[in-house]
Parts: C-alpha cells; sequence; structure tokens
C-alpha cells in the first residue's frame, strides 16, 4: 500500500515536539543550581546558545537535505540531539553544559527541524501554511506536554537522570520518525506546473540579494524579541506584580497553549488570506499587546494578553516558512529559509538578555516591554511599506530564471 503523505506530517510533529523542549529548559534552572550553585544566569545561557546555535544549523541542515536527503539530514540530528542531551547529564562545569547541551544538541535540533518543514511543504504544495502550522505546532506542544513529565522525573531521580533519559528518549524518536521524512511516489512525481515553479526558484545566491529577504529577516528578528522577551519574564513580570508564584507560572502556561495554537491557526489564514497579510496582523496584535501586558494590573488580563502574545509568537513560527516558498520557490527552501531563520535565533537569543539587562539597569521591565513592543510595531510597518509581493522586484533585485 503506497504511503500517505499525511506520515510526513506525523513524523514532523513527534521530531519537533523532541526538539520544542529548548523552551523547557526553565524547569532544570532551580535544580541545577541547587545541586552545582552557577548560578540561573550562567545555567539559562545555555539555552541561549542552543538556540541560535539552532538558527545557524538551519541552514546547514537545508544545505545537507540536498545531499543526503531529509531522512537521513533528520536522522544525523536526532543522533546529535540524543548524544548533547546525555552528555550534558555528566557535565560538571557550565562550559561543559554549554558545549553539550548548547552546542551538540543546537547543531541537532537545526539539523532535525528544516527536514520536517520543508518536506511537509514539498508534499502538500497547494496547503503550505496548514501543514507548516501542524509540525511546527509539535515544538511549541513538546512544551507543554513534557514540561510536567520532567518536573516529575527531576523531583524523583534528579535531573542528571532525567537529562539521561531524555536524551534516549529524543534521540530514538527522532531516529525512527525521521524514516518517514520521504516523498510519496504520487508527491515525488510533480506535474508541469511545479516543475515550472521549481525552474523559477531563486537559488540562495540570488535569494540574499533581494530586499525580500533583507525584510524576512530584519522583521523575524524584530518579531522574535518580543516574543522571546516574553517568555523569558513574563513570570518575573507577574510575581512583581504582587501574583503568586503558582498564578504568574499558569501565564506562562497559557502563553504556551495558544504559542502551540497560533502555529496552526495562522497557517490556515495564511493559506487564505496570504502570508504577507497575516504577518502584518501578527505584528499588530504581538506590538499592541506588549503595552497592555505590562500595565495590566488584574490576572485575567494578564492571561488575555500572554495568550495573544503566544498565539502571535508561534503565528510567526508558521507564516515564515510558507513566505519564503512564496517569495523564492521551492526548490532551494531548505536553505533559503535556513537563512532566513538566522534571523530568528538572534532574536531568541537577545530577547531575554535585553529584557534582563533593561530591568537590572532600572529595576523595572517598562522599557524593556515598551521597546519590544515599538519594534514589532515598527516590524510590521516595515512589512507594510517595503516587503514587495513575489512578482515585484527592485531593479537590483535578480529575476526569476524560468
Amino acid at each position: 500500500m503506497p504511503r500517505s503523505r499525511w506520515s510526513v506530517v506525523v513524523a514532523g510533529v513527534s521530531i519537533l515536539m523532541c526538539l520544542g523542549v529548548a523552551y523547557s529548559w526553565g524547569v532544570f534552572l532551580v535544580p541545577i543550581d541547587q545541586d552545582m550553585g552557577w548560578g540561573r544566569a550562567r545555567i539559562s545561557l545555555a539555552v541561549s546558545i542552543l538556540l541560535l546555535v539552532f538558527s545557524v544549523f538551519m541552514a546547514v541542515g537545508g544545505w545537507l537535505e540536498k545531499r543526503i536527503g531529509p531522512h537521513n539530514t533528520a536522522g544525523l540530528g536526532g543522533l546529535l540531539v540524543g548524544s548533547g542531551w546525555l552528555l550534558a547529564s555528566f557535565s560538571q562545569s557550565p562550559l561543559a553544559l554549554y558545549l553539550c547541551y548548547g552546542v551538540l544538541a543546537g547543531m541537532g535540533t537545526g539539523l532535525s527541524y528544516m527536514p520536517s518543514i520543508s518536506t511537509g511543504i514539498k508534499a502538500f504544495p497547494e496547503k503550505k501554511g496548514l501543514v507548516t502550522g501542524l509540525i511546527v505546532f509539535g515544538f511549541g506542544f513538546g512544551t507543554a506536554f513534557l514540561s510536567p513529565v520532567m518536573t516529575h522525573l527531576i523531583r524523583s531521580y534528579g535531573w542528571r537522570s532525567t537529562m539521561l533519559f531524555c536524551g534516549l528518549l529524543f534521540g530514538l524518536t527522532i531516529a525512527a520518525a525521521s524514516r518517514f521524512l520521504r516523498l510519496p511516489a504520487a508527491t515525488a512525481d510533480p506535474s508541469a506546473a511545479l516543475l515550472q515553479e521549481d525552474r523559477a526558484s531563486l537559488s540562495p545566491a540570488e535569494m540574499l540579494r533581494t530586499g525580500s529577504f533583507k525584510i524576512m529577516f530584519v522583521t523575524y528578528f524584530m518579531a522574535m524579541v518580543a516574543g522571546m522577551m516574553t517568555i523569558g519574564h513574563l513570570v518575573a513580570l507577574s510575581t512583581d506584580k504582587g501574583f503568586s508564584g503558582m498564578q504568574a507560572a499558569f501565564a506562562l502556561t497559557v502563553l504556551s497553549i495558544f504559542n502551540g495554537a497560533g502555529r496552526i491557526l495562522s497557517g490556515y489564514v495564511s493559506d487564505r488570506w496570504g502570508a504577507r497579510r497575516t504577518l502584518l496582523v501578527l505584528f499588530g496584535l504581538i506590538g499592541s499587546a506588549m503595552f497592555v501586558l505590562y500595565h495590566a494590573g488584574n490576572l485575567p488580563l494578564t492571561y488575555l494578553f500572554s495568550a495573544v502574545i503566544g498565539l502571535c509568537f508561534g503565528g510567526f513560527l508558521a507564516v515564515y516558512p510558507p513566505l519564503t516558498a512564496d517569495y523564492f520557490g521551492r526548490r532551494d527552501f531548505a536553505v533559503n529559509y535556513g537563512l532566513i531563520f538566522i534571523g530568528y535565533g538572534l532574536g531568541c537569543f537577545l530577547g531575554p538578555l535585553a529584557g534582563g539587562l533593561a530591568y537590572d539597569a532600572a529595576k523595572s521591565y517598562l522599557m524593556a516591554f515598551y521597546a519590544a513592543g515599538a519594534l514589532a510595531l515598527l516590524g510590521g510597518l516595515v512589512v507594510f511599506l517595503f516587503l514587495k509581493a513575489p512578482g515585484e522586484r527592485s531593479p537590483a533585485e535578480p529575476s526569476r530564471i524560468g
């Protein structure tokens, strides 16, 4: 029986659930600090390194995918992810944690993430947004689903045993799921229209010369600064307002749930409205929500605007991949989106850091949330004014070769 192309989606969701646990790094902060006394700032740097390395190796994964195939690339990534977690469980210094968890697992995350999305887009060219949303939903859902499990394991067996177990589980899961990242025969033989689209695609070198690439890269960065600043400091902001620890933590839970939901919803909407129009809505919502969230004085408002920010944060992850395919084609999508995704990594690295520096300087999150909100609104303005439709180019941009 021919394999259904939906098996690609199931495999992609399974892989990204394992990779998305990076957003759950907070459950290890206190246990590692209590055991090793390294301090939360130094321990937190491990996940910042992972996200930055992840974004860089997205492009490497796209390049490698074209040479050894998506299933082999994702499988190699799974080996690195599993090894990174497993070796990190033996860390006796922050440097060892950075090298094992930050660098090694970060490399594997980048290699496994890209084939999951690119294969899904190729399997469903008529539903790029929806399928991308479904697959990247796994990245957000992994946090909500696995964080409580890991918390229980840490309490019962300690952080080292938990990391070792996660390394084995993630490595084996990704290796098994990667075998399904193959296009079914019916999809592997594309129509004449899709072949023409591939011939009209831009190579990475051609894409880098376009104004559209620069706009996507910069605005992705702007969006992630706002989103990751909120993820990194929402609990602290809520605690500063006088909410209990449980109430503050639930705000992050709400954000995480809508982070996953936003990926599916925004992917679905982008197929109908268009990715560019969907982006404008997301930038407007997240920028405005940053201002309101800072001043929200009660729990319902805090939860409501945490949900809005989570919805938008997840939405960006679902919209930028099909936007990349729309503007630059499917042929070199894996490498092209990997290059644009570096903007994501830089934003994820800077957002939490900038929030912490702003708070340490002023003992308030006012400037941090106002600056991030303004940056997001500016991102929407840049998209509105300067991101041309795929067929429009400035004279300096290369034409699509047919």
